[in-house]
C-alpha cells in the first residue's frame, strides 16, 4: 500500500509561533488545571487540547485547516 505524505504548507516564523503559543497555552492548561487560577468558559483539558494541536502543527509544519483553505505558507517542501 502506498502511503501518500501531505505537504508542508507552514512556514518557519508562522511554526514557531505556534510551538510558542501552544507551549503558553499548556501551561496555562497546568495553572487551570491545578486550581491556580480560575479561566471563565475554558476548561483546563479544552486548554491543553488547543496546546497539543498547535504544538503538533508547529513541529510538523503541516496545517490541515490550512490545506482545506488552500493556504500555502511554505515557501519550500
Amino acid at each position: 500500500m502506498r502511503r501518500v505524505a501531505m505537504k508542508r504548507n507552514v512556514g518557519t516564523l508562522d511554526a514557531r509561533l505556534r510551538v510558542a503559543v501552544g507551549v503558553g497555552l499548556a501551561v496555562l492548561a497546568a495553572v487551570v488545571a491545578a486550581g491556580m487560577v480560575s479561566v471563565p468558559l475554558i476548561s483546563a483539558l479544552g486548554l491543553a487540547i488547543a496546546a497539543v494541536v498547535l504544538v503538533v502543527e508547529g513541529l510538523t509544519r503541516r496545517c490541515l485547516l490550512y490545506r482545506a483553505l488552500g493556504i500555502d505558507r511554505c515557501p519550500v517542501d
